[in-house]
């Protein structure tokens, strides 16, 4: 979940009238109080003028660092029509930050035999065979690392872009198979798996549907078993459920000043789904990415294959992505994580490698960001 500026420009007439988006009392988050925190007002005031110069009803920030005791700072609304603090303990949509967990699951399912990073596609799911071009050369690696060649909905097919805006209660409600029938069967390739580098929420959706088809289980059960419940992510869900107390998200649609709330837009993209539905808070996020590169989550060489670099051809840093992590070049060193962008979100997890340190941040305005304060903050 990258880049929504296409259809942004499709239907946006039918925003201001839609009658399914109904905007729910929220329930209030528990807060903790960071004040005593010996860098509180730095935090604070970095968090603040972020949300400020990216015009966000609100924005969190968490700031973990060896040496320092853990700082979450929280500003401004979650939910503007009930003038909503947003607080410490917000939950809120992550979109793409959910890719590492669902690695993640992949991985661990490796580390337990029942399956190869090498296994293709068709294999576990023969119902792709001729529908998606060279099936049988596609390999879940090339699945978590972008280098399968198939194309991306969300991003790059205005007919989807155009149905998420018009009727997001009909692409909230459709399953998985039957989005990839619609929008992805009898599409060319990009390039031939492997040779080539693109984002695309498909892989995800694919990963999701493999490690359903292979254990029996719903994604949920998977992420609660294998993430949630060891880790204590008690308020962490990739399940379609009632979403009150989740912070709003908000976009500039007409480029007018005006921030509209497009959470039907955000529910009917990510809910539920593998590529970009992870629910959860900055002390969760924090536990996950905790767990993942300091813990016991996965093998310490299993750890290591997931933070490669998988394409050989990448000169850019817009194809360095491991498995299901992107690599980030910062001034503060190299930094492991994933951005989540949806209409009207965008979150971040990163831990860097030079320091040890975490740092998750979140604003519920879509539009994108300058990052590069936090290096600053993470040297």
């Amino acid at each position: 979940m990258k880049c929504y500026s296409l259809f942004l420009a499709v239907g946006l007439s039918t925003m201001a009238c839609n009658n399914d988006l109904i905007i729910p009392t929220p329930e209030k988050g528990e807060v903790v109080n960071y004040d005593s925190h010996p860098k509180h007002s730095a935090y604070l005031q970095a968090i603040s003028e972020y949300k400020d110069a990216f015009d966000a009803p609100g924005a969190l920030l968490l700031v973990g660092k060896p040496g320092e005791e853990l700082w979450v700072g929280a500003v401004g609304s979650s939910n503007l029509a009930y003038r909503t603090s947003m607080t410490t303990g917000s939950q809120f949509r992550t979109g793409s930050v959910t890719k590492i967990l669902m690695g993640t699951v992949i991985l661990k399912l490796m580390e337990q035999g029942q399956l190869s990073l090498e296994d293709v596609l068709a294999d576990h799911l023969p119902f792709v065979n001729g529908e998606i071009p060279e099936a049988n050369k596609i390999t879940l690696r090339h699945l978590l690392a972008h280098l399968s060649g198939i194309v991306d909905p969300p991003n790059e097919s205005l007919v989807y872009q155009a149905d998420l805006v018009n009727n997001p209660s009909a692409i909230y409600a459709t399953p998985v198979e039957k989005l990839l029938k619609t929008y992805v069967y009898g599409k060319r390739l990009h390039f031939s798996p492997g040779t080539g580098y693109s984002y695309s929420n498909t892989n995800y959706w694919l990963l999701g549907l493999i490690a359903e088809r292979l254990t029996g289980k719903a994604l949920p059960q998977l992420m609660e078993e294998m993430i949630f419940e060891p880790l204590q992510m008690n308020h962490s869900y990739v399940e379609v459920k009632d979403d009150t107390q989740v912070a709003r998200g908000y976009a500039d649609l007409y480029n007018n000043a005006v921030l509209l709330d497009v959470s039907l837009w955000d529910r009917a993209e990510g809910d539920g789904r593998a590529s970009g539905g992870l629910i959860s808070t900055v002390e969760d996020l924090y536990r996950f990415m905790n767990g993942l590169f300091y813990g016991t989550l996965l093998k310490a060489e299993t750890l290591e294959e997931m933070k490669k670099i998988q394409w050989a051809g990448c000169d850019s840093p817009y194809c360095e992505y491991g498995l299901g992590l992107e690599i980030w070049r910062t001034d503060a060193g190299t930094a492991y994580g994933h951005n989540g962008g949806l209409v009207g979100i965008e979150a971040n997890v990163l831990c860097y490698e030079a320091s040890g340190g975490i740092t998750v941040l979140y604003k519920n305005n879509g539009n994108g960001s300058d990052k590069s304060w936090l290096d600053q903050i993470m040297k």
